[in-house]
């Protein structure tokens, strides 16, 4: 690796790489096979004191982790890493943390953000879920989805509007999932089959005020301020993740001869191999550049919009060049790049579209 990381990091990345490739990778298969979330895998992540990490710390567990060969379940941790343990250490009250962020960084609670609603997405503005107060309660209606380890939460931090229209009126709430009125749907997905993707109805469905946390009205700023932490540590993931398939693939074109000859030493094949290595490397300096400015408490939020444009959308043409190298191999379904492609479809929907993205580029350059 290069980059701004200490020998007590690479100690550290070397135990991590250790762990994934022996008590995780084996599993992925089968794990994707059912189709759910593994939640002893995520509870020996926890255990590991992943979920509880310094930020360079969690860089090394992001670039990592999808080494497992099952994104969906790397997304999983770093759902709880990177959003839920987060805002519960930086908003939550004393109760709250001793009831849901010890237990969640133990491996014993597993957590979503319910932001999303079928009719908004990146549109936060246009939030619909409410939380009417009546007397010292919060009464929920609406729908979320698209929660990422929705359908295997216990706790949900859900943005309601409690203060009124506009930016303004939202609010973030605690509704433990056990909580009456609420209903959970799994979703199908295309890809990250074990990220337990799904959908949240809120019915009627009654929580103390108290569970609010942060400012009432805030919850705007909170969830930029989350998804700008999940964007950066998921870029840094995502390009690792393209280049452990470049590797695999690399690997596979030495031993796979044509005319006679490897792949390798073709040079359209040779070419196209280190136009993604060229690409993938000025990606990896980019998030490291702007990791670094981040962990230093700089204003990097236009620095991260672009990444979630150029590294995201390269890691995933990385990944779809990767499947074309294997041929009419590398499009059965059951070939590891057949799944990492349906998987990579995700990069550039999830946590902010290309083009929401660049209009936030464009308003930082006035235009």
């Amino acid at each position: 690796m290069t980059g701004p990381f200490t020998p007590e990091h690479e100690r550290f990345r070397e135990d991590v790489r250790r762990f994934v490739a022996r008590e995780l990778k084996p599993h992925a298969d089968r794990w994707e096979r059912a189709e759910r979330l593994p939640k002893r895998a995520l509870a020996s992540c926890a255990g590991r004191g992943w979920l509880s990490l310094g930020p360079w710390e969690q860089a090394v567990v992001a670039e990592e982790l999808p080494r497992c060969d099952s994104l969906g379940l790397a997304l999983s941790v770093f759902v709880q890493s990177n959003l839920i343990a987060p805002l519960l250490d930086e908003l939550g009250t004393v109760a709250i943390k001793r009831a849901w962020l010890e237990p969640l960084r133990r491996g014993r609670v597993i957590g979503a953000l319910a932001v999303s609603e079928p009719d908004a997405g990146s549109d936060v503005a246009a939030l619909q879920t409410t939380g009417r107060r009546k007397a010292d309660r919060l009464i929920l209606d609406g729908t979320k989805t698209y929660v990422t380890n929705g359908a295997a939460a216990d706790l949900l931090i859900v943005a309601a509007r409690t203060e009124g229209d506009g930016l303004a009126g939202l609010s973030l709430v605690l509704v433990p999932r056990a909580t009456r009125g609420v209903r959970v749907e799994p979703l199908r997905t295309l890809g990250l089959s074990t990220s337990a993707m799904g959908r949240i109805t809120l019915t009627k469905c009654t929580v103390p005020a108290a569970n609010v946390i942060g400012r009432p009205g805030g919850g705007f700023g909170y969830i930029q301020q989350a998804l700008n932490r999940e964007r950066l540590l998921g870029a840094l993931a995502a390009v690792a993740w393209a280049a452990y398939a470049l590797e695999r693939a690399i690997v596979w074109a030495r031993r796979r001869r044509a005319f006679g000859r490897p792949l390798t030493s073709l040079q359209t094949i040779r070419h196209q191999i280190a136009d993604a290595a060229i690409a993938l490397e000025a990606a990896r300096q980019l998030n490291y550049a702007t990791f670094a400015h981040w962990v230093a408490g700089r204003d990097v939020s236009s620095e991260i919009a672009m990444i979630k444009v150029f590294s995201y959308e390269t890691a995933q043409k990385v990944i779809e060049r990767c499947l074309q190298l294997h041929g009419g191999a590398g499009y059965l379904a059951n070939h590891w790049t057949s799944r990492f492609y349906r998987d990579a479809r995700a990069l550039t929907i999830a946590a902010g579209t290309p083009e929401v993205m660049k209009e936030l580029v464009a308003a930082h350059l006035r235009l």
